[in-house]
């Protein structure tokens, strides 16, 4: 090698060097932006700045009956495509466009190059040198392309996701609307079928307490005293669960009370109308407090009722009551098969009840469960049910009001 060509090769290896250095800066900058719509003007920016050749940069975006549309652009002027071609030859991928590349670049570029940004997108940037563009100039067009068609994708991912949730939203205030519409009903029906029903029970009442029926008419007073008797429990549950769902709670009349005495009027009714059926009651401790009787009446004879219906007809229903400091335990036991773990989860919902073919009777809504709970939380306590051989309905209330959260 000769001496004099020395520092030219030094000068040569030097400027290779620092285009090296150059392309990874423009890179850390093309990368260093966040891949997001309101981005895509940066991006091809930060393009045109690391590519000196580069007079204009160009996003398109497929738009109306295949045409490509302008998405962003920087050095461009905006100029409408050509209703021939429209940029079909871009979005189909070719690499090149030499020559005069026309549409979406400027007037007066000579030569421009393409990179397909996803989806149909496709970056394209223009020169008005001779020269075109080196493959480092190629590469950061692709790095530029791949980060647009990020944005792009970002974008279209948001958008779905909007919509996806501004649907739901219409969804559950169409189901919210059709559920107020179905309660408001249901409350309607049941106040207006409560009192012609009450006059049919008293009815049947005063004729079955003046006495002088015999067979088939005693019969059948009875049976009209006890229908009439079942659809009124019906259309209270029907009344609470409605007060319940419409935003009102449960009203909760707080009084001294003894649970134990709350107790005996439902268990005697029960055990008057299921004379078969044994029904204990065992107390321990103090189980004084501060309660809603009637309401308490009503749980402690849905829980009883349900324990009667789905148990085992030759065992005991227990009812247990128990004190401790602040709170009382209400617990009803009954034998029989235990409930599946899919089937418990869903018990205390309105309008469930357990899958049990065997089961007594087949009249309520399944509403007994929904309303005891109600009832508890309103007197701030907690119910739960557990079934293993022996399914057991835990109720726990507080002895006194607890203060407001």
């Amino acid at each position: 090698m000769a001496p004099h060509d020395a520092p030219g090769q030094e000068a040569g290896q030097a400027a290779q060097a620092q285009g090296r250095v150059d392309l990874l800066r423009a890179l850390d900058r093309l990368l260093a932006i966040e891949p997001e719509e309101h981005a895509l003007r940066r991006i091809l920016s930060a393009l045109a700045d690391a590519v000196p050749a580069v007079h204009a940069a160009v996003l398109l975006v497929p738009g109306d009956e295949g045409r490509l549309a302008i998405a962003a652009e920087v050095g461009g002027d905006g100029r409408p495509p050509p209703p021939a071609d429209g940029g079909a030859g871009l979005a189909a991928g070719a690499p090149w466009v030499r020559g005069d590349p026309g549409w979406p670049l400027p007037a007066g570029a000579r030569a421009g190059a393409a990179a397909p940004a996803g989806g149909g997108a496709v970056l394209v940037m223009g020169t008005r040198g001779e020269g075109g563009f080196d493959p480092e100039a190629l590469a950061l067009l692709r790095v530029a392309a791949d980060r647009a068609g990020l944005a792009l994708e970002r974008g279209r991912l948001r958008r779905a996701h909007e919509s996806a949730e501004e649907a739901a939203r219409r969804a559950l205030a169409e189901v919210d609307s059709r559920r107020r519409a179905v309660d408001y009903i249901l409350g309607i029906v049941g106040h207006d079928l409560r009192n012609p029903l009450g006059a049919v029970h008293m009815s049947a009442a005063l004729l079955q307490k003046r006495g002088g029926l015999e067979g088939w008419q005693a019969r059948a007073i009875e049976r009209m005293r006890s229908s009439a008797g079942r659809m009124a429990r019906i259309i209270a549950d029907l009344l609470s669960y409605t007060r319940t769902r419409l935003g009102n709670g449960m009203p909760i009349d707080r009084r001294p009370a003894r649970l134990d005495e709350i107790a005996r009027r439902p268990v005697d009714e029960l055990g008057a109308v299921n004379p078969g059926r044994e029904i204990t009651v065992e107390v321990r401790g103090d189980v004084s407090g501060s309660w809603d009787p009637d309401r308490l009446e009503q749980v402690i004879s849905n829980l009883v009722s349900n324990a009667v219906d789905h148990g085992d007809p030759a065992s005991p229903v227990r009812v247990e009551l128990s004190g401790e400091p602040d709170a009382c335990v209400l617990r009803v036991r009954n034998t029989g098969p235990p409930v599946p773990p899919e089937v418990l989860e869903h018990l205390f919902e309105p309008f469930s009840r357990p899958p049990d073919e065997k089961s007594r009777k087949g009249s309520g809504l399944g509403l007994g469960l929904y309303i005891s709970r109600e009832i508890v939380r309103g007197h701030g306590g907690e119910i739960s049910i557990a079934s293993d051989g022996e399914t057991v309905i835990t109720a726990r209330l507080p002895r006194s009001q607890s203060p407001a959260p």
